[in-house]
């Protein structure tokens, strides 16, 4: 039996005495740990993959609000950008007994019946974007990736002056998390002079810049692109440099540093910052408040926020938690 399990089942047992003198209604959620008890719990993470600056940036989070219960610990595991490794890492967080999980998914629907099996078995699942058929404890960021889209859509409208031809870069099958951005940019548009001459597909940065480099050459008179994420965004910035295109106006999703560092440079226009270190102090908080039997909201928003050239020192330091780079070069 886990320290947890013991835990929960002591404080049901107190809980079963204060009931019958006046306590807790019996009608009310019991705990599953109580407050004072101050126990110790396992959080699984399962991570679509670990391989930029918003994963290593959102794990490290959700470590420090769990490093405050002395004892606790969290297990996280890398899918590495497969559907079918994330089903079965989830499918061991369930078997390993962890007291809760929180899933940062790369294909929603494939894990679906992971997050099933823990439903069955009680285990809380923590959402980072919403999950369409699943049942979670909450969701962070539920409508983090079509307030993206619009935004990151809405920067090149207006840097374009709503005129002119634009290319989408997007991923070669339907992920609920794409598709939301998307819809956002193709809102942003809708009704402004632009039309969308290209739309292409990616996921690896080397192979985006090469798609790109061809749209450059069939659309010479192109006035931005608009890319749905990280990988995308630099392949993208790369093949500008490459073309000596600044006068194309680039825009998308995530603000890794690579992103900021071409924002600064004038390859990147913008693009629209997630915000890891937020998303994962509320989920971490959001499964602590659970298992001290509080009431968890079914949804936390995360503002959106845009990287320009204009503040991007700031943002940095907002989303990454690094000085302000104004500071530094003042210094010298």
């Amino acid at each position: 039996m886990t320290t947890t399990s013991f835990r929960y089942l002591l404080a049901c047992a107190v809980l079963s005495l204060g009931f019958s003198a006046g306590g807790r209604a019996a009608s009310e959620p019991v705990p599953k740990f109580m407050p004072e008890f101050t126990p110790t719990f396992t959080v699984g993470v399962s991570m679509h993959f670990m391989r930029d600056d918003y994963a290593v940036k959102l794990v490290e989070s959700i470590e420090a609000v769990v490093a405050q219960y002395p004892g606790s610990k969290v297990v996280v595991t890398d899918a590495n950008g497969t559907a079918q490794k994330q089903l079965a890492d989830m499918e061991n967080l369930v078997v390993q007994d962890v007291d809760a999980i929180i899933v940062v998914p790369i294909d929603e629907k494939a894990i679906l019946p992971a997050i099933r099996t823990a439903n069955q078995k009680s285990i809380p699942v923590v959402a980072i974007t919403h999950i369409p058929g699943a049942e979670v404890l909450t969701t962070i960021a539920s409508n983090g990736d079509f307030a993206n889209g619009r935004a990151s859509g809405d920067l090149l409208v207006q840097a374009t002056h709503g005129k002119g031809k634009v290319a989408m870069i997007g991923i070669p099958y339907s992920l609920w998390r794409i598709d939301e951005r998307e819809r956002g940019f193709e809102e942003a548009i809708a009704g402004t002079e632009l039309s969308v001459v290209a739309r292409q597909s990616g996921l690896d940065q080397a192979k985006v810049q090469d798609t790109v480099a061809g749209i450059l050459v069939a659309h010479p008179d192109l006035a931005g692109i608009w890319c749905a994420f990280s990988n995308q965004l630099v392949g993208a910035a790369d093949a500008l440099r490459s073309a000596n295109r600044k006068d194309i106006v680039l825009t998308g999703i995530d603000a890794d540093k690579v992103i900021i560092e071409r924002i600064r440079s004038g390859w990147i226009t913008g693009a629209a910052a997630q915000f890891p270190r937020e998303q994962g102090k509320l989920a971490a908080e959001a499964v602590i408040a659970f298992l001290q039997g509080k009431e968890v909201p079914p949804a936390f928003e995360v503002p959106v926020g845009l990287v320009t050239v204009d503040n991007a020192d700031e943002m940095e330091a907002r989303v990454w938690g690094a000085e302000v780079r104004d500071a530094k070069v003042r210094n010298h």
